[in-house]
């Protein structure tokens, strides 16, 4: 290729960068509607045709090893976020009936390991069918431990190194052995008193892990204080040790609660986020996980909660329909709010829908999060799934 000798002159690129920002900024508003802000910002958008014109002014010897370095660093810059999806049924046709009907998710998170007793006891099994078709179709799988909310149990095991260790090498074999791409350790309702055990047992699973060229992720539940993160989980720690941390963010008000109210609203889950971020755990490893759920409340004449009933995103809106309830939006919170009359009794439904979803989602791609994670796959109708995939993998510029 014969390259003209105005491109070779050391003035060409600049002007050539300022013309392309100028028309930018220019048709912002139109069909460049993710125009830069600023000169760094074009820089770091707009990178690809510096580069390029860089590229024709080398020699023809270095031009393939060039290349490739911009190709690797092209693919850094525009390495899209994770979309998680966690699933409850372990059969292969089911899973697999579930995976279809969520394009775009890039990891597939079953729920099959349980920690069942002492000296590495691990229940479950994996389906070596469904982890196949996974990598066929380009997805990661990062099958799920937990400790079925055991907290006494987690305690025995915490407490001492050699029943840390066993269950460090089980995990690690299943994970071998079953060609998995990470582990997503879910271990919930530990005892304060174990903080430090579990920081250790978590640094040395992934020391591990790592060695076999498997992810470690980390579930957390929000802290209860925000901003003093004194409780079993140790952010700072657990961040430094895993590759991702998921915020759990969901179940502001839950089955127990005297009070009825959201499974997550928007203030509470922005607290959540900024305090996982003050207390040690960088936005490039930080998931956030939101909700395809709502609670019916059910409330006695003094409007405490008598019961609660968890309904999928798609029961939601087909009980709403049914009812021809009054849905109203409620700003502060970021959420619909309806209430309707059955029996005699009145219920409260706080609608985590698909306008919900997206403000939340929203939340992990401004911060420049890792990506998102939803409890779980089954639970969405479509125009719920790709609200978020579409508000995820859409550009931001701050």
């Amino acid at each position: 290729m014969k390259i003209p000798k105005f491109a070779k002159k050391s003035w060409f690129q600049p002007i050539v960068f300022l013309l392309a920002l100028v028309a930018l900024r220019t048709w912002g508003s139109g069909v460049w509607s993710v125009a830069p802000s600023s000169i760094q910002q074009a820089a770091n958008l707009y990178v690809l045709p510096i580069t390029t014109i860089a590229l024709l002014r080398q020699s023809a010897n270095r031009l393939a090893a060039r290349l490739s370095t911009s190709t690797l660093s092209l693919s850094y810059q525009t390495k899209q976020p994770l979309l998680l999806g966690w699933i409850l049924d372990s059969g292969a046709s089911s899973i697999t009936s579930v995976v279809q009907q969520t394009p775009g998710l890039s990891v597939l998170s079953p729920k099959w390991f349980h920690v069942d007793g002492l000296h590495g006891a691990v229940f479950g099994n994996a389906e070596p069918s469904v982890i196949a078709q996974a990598h066929a179709q380009h997805l990661q799988v990062w099958a799920v431990v937990d400790n079925g909310f055991n907290g006494s149990l987690s305690h025995r095991i915490l407490q001492y190194q050699d029943q840390q260790d066993e269950l460090i090498g089980n995990i690690v074999n299943l994970a071998v052995s079953n060609r998995l791409n990470g582990i997503n350790l879910d271990f919930e309702g530990l005892n304060a008193e174990d903080r430090w055990n579990y920081s250790r047992f978590v640094s040395v699973l992934a020391n591990q892990l790592h060695k076999k060229h498997i992810l470690l992720s980390v579930d957390l539940p929000p802290d209860y204080v925000a901003g003093k993160n004194t409780g079993p989980y140790n952010h700072q720690a657990l961040a430094a040790a895993a590759d991702d941390i998921v915020l759990m963010g969901y179940d502001e008000y839950w089955l127990g609660d005297t009070t009825a109210g959201p499974t997550a609203s928007l203030p509470w889950l922005r607290m959540a986020v900024d305090d996982f971020l003050k207390t040690g755990v960088p936005a490039r490893k930080l998931i956030l996980g939101i909700p395809f759920y709502a609670e019916d409340w059910t409330l006695n004449k003094q409007g405490k909660v008598v019961s609660s009933v968890a309904l999928s995103a798609t029961g939601t809106e087909q009980l709403v329909t049914q009812l021809h309830a009054q849905v109203t939006w409620n700003a502060r919170e970021g959420l619909y709010y309806t209430t309707y009359q059955y029996h005699g009794m009145r219920h409260e439904i706080w609608l985590e829908d698909k306008r919900t979803l997206m403000l939340f989602t929203e939340l992990a791609r401004n911060d420049h999060m890792a990506g998102v994670a939803t409890w779980y796959l089954g639970l969405e109708n479509k125009s719920t799934w790709l609200s978020v995939l579409h508000t995820l993998r859409s550009p931001t510029l701050n």
